[in-house]
């Protein structure tokens, strides 16, 4: 069988015996695209996915302020098409312009410049609206207490001060908090360094892992954080398809409404497996997902649960600004093989190494191949072996394992998350 998988801005083309193939496991088309994604937003504004809606809430707080977060720009999330019909309703209850602000949601990342910020939200909003940029380092942020992890919540200040709590989001897979969106949106969104830094540490800890919630304590203290701290109190978040097109809105009750959207992103995108291959071929879905490795890696991550322990993984990703993060490169030029990076980072949570430590986790568990722009020394520090011919792949693995071998393909890796069936 031929399989086609985009590489930066190209297609790679390779050819695996059909005998060999146990499947080629794409994303579900799911349903149809929301035509009217305003008429879709009023709907949930109005009648809620769980909790109360909008204008009940209104009508009990009364707020005087009102905070608004919304995405930055490393998610795709269409603010600018979500927000004007939710600044509608609040203008139809009477919530005066300048009592409304708008907060990006920027977490640890750098602060949006204004055009970028106008292009987020469009000039319409962002002429009209008061926004700013959440600033993690910011020196006014607020205490709003201790966790019972122990993790002080400092949170930005015009959230932690406003009557009411909106958010604009999406239902993403996440690394280590499970899933992206609803209490996402104020921790870490709109938290302080020391709060996300203490959060993120956790991301060894057992149960911990993408697509996972029940026992998951990166998920637990965020939510708890939104619970009992800083409530967030009616969210708007998106589910969108392979392609970005959005197929859900949910609204409401920031857990509540929030899981429905969970709910639809696994019957999207979880595809369940008889048993792991001997190999998986993989594509991180090309360019802009695969520009750099830190960007890239969520593919392997999820692509990870179809390759036997003992496997092998063949990657395909142009990666053309190489690691794309500083701490992440810094680790990886050490050149340190993988059981000591794990000591290390273990000892000593670094954000950005992070990258560095799931490799070595992976590297540990099966052999990985790695077709980029990346040089051969720069691979073998990411714990791969570097191949330059897509023909080759099906001799390296009929070498390597025989004829029979077998082996999934994943040409949209950081979208579609395998999920092997219990033995």
């Amino acid at each position: 069988m031929n399989i086609v998988l985009k590489y930066g801005r190209k297609e790679m083309e390779l050819s695996i015996p059909d005998r060999n193939l146990l499947g080629v496991l794409e994303p579900s088309s799911g349903a149809a695209p929301i035509e009217d994604l305003g008429a879709a937003v009023r709907g949930v504004l109005q009648t809620p996915t769980a909790g109360p809606s909008l204008e009940a809430l209104v009508r009990e707080k009364r707020p005087q302020s009102v905070a608004i977060i919304v995405n930055d720009m490393t998610r795709s999330t269409p603010s600018d098409r979500v927000l004007p019909p939710m600044l509608a309703e609040l203008e139809r209850l009477g919530t005066p312009r300048d009592a409304i602000t708008i907060v990006v949601a920027n977490g640890t990342h750098r602060a949006m410049t204004g055009p970028e910020i106008d292009g987020l939200l469009g000039k319409e909003i962002t002429g009209a609206y008061r926004v700013e940029n959440h600033i993690c380092d910011a020196p006014d942020l607020v205490d709003m207490g201790t966790l019972s992890t122990g993790n002080k919540l400092l949170i930005n200040k015009t959230v932690a001060r406003a009557d009411l709590r909106l958010a604009v989001g999406e239902v993403l897979l996440h690394y280590y908090a499970g899933f992206a969106g609803g209490r996402k949106s104020v921790f870490p969104g709109v938290a302080g360094r020391e709060t996300v830094m203490r959060n993120h540490s956790m991301m060894t800890a057992p149960g911990v892992g993408i697509g996972l919630l029940e026992g998951n304590r990166v998920y637990a203290e965020t939510d708890e954080a939104v619970e009992k701290f800083c409530p967030l109190h009616f969210i708007v978040n998106l589910v969108s398809d392979s392609h970005k097109n959005v197929v859900r809105v949910v609204g409401g009750h920031f857990r509540d409404a929030w899981l429905e959207g969970v709910k639809t992103f696994r019957e999207m995108n979880f595809i369940s497996i008889d048993r792991p291959a001997d190999a998986v071929i993989v594509s991180a879905g090309g360019y802009p997902k695969d520009i750099n490795m830190y960007q890239a890696h969520k593919a392997i991550y999820m692509a990870s649960r179809a390759v036997r322990a003992g496997g092998a993984m063949f990657f395909f990703s142009e990666l053309e600004e190489g690691y794309g993060h500083k701490t992440f490169a810094e680790w990886a030029e050490r050149g340190w093989p993988v059981e000591r990076v794990m000591r290390e980072f273990e000892a000593e949570f670094r954000f950005g190494a992070h990258k560095l430590y799931y490799m070595a986790t992976h590297a540990r568990d099966f052999d990985m191949y790695l077709y980029s722009a990346m040089d051969e020394r720069e691979s073998r520090l990411m714990f791969c072996e570097k191949f330059t011919d897509a023909n080759a792949v099906t001799p390296m693995l009929q070498k390597r394992f025989g004829d029979d071998f077998t082996a999934w393909v994943i040409p949209q890796g950081g979208i579609v998350l395998p999920n092997p069936k219990a033995s």
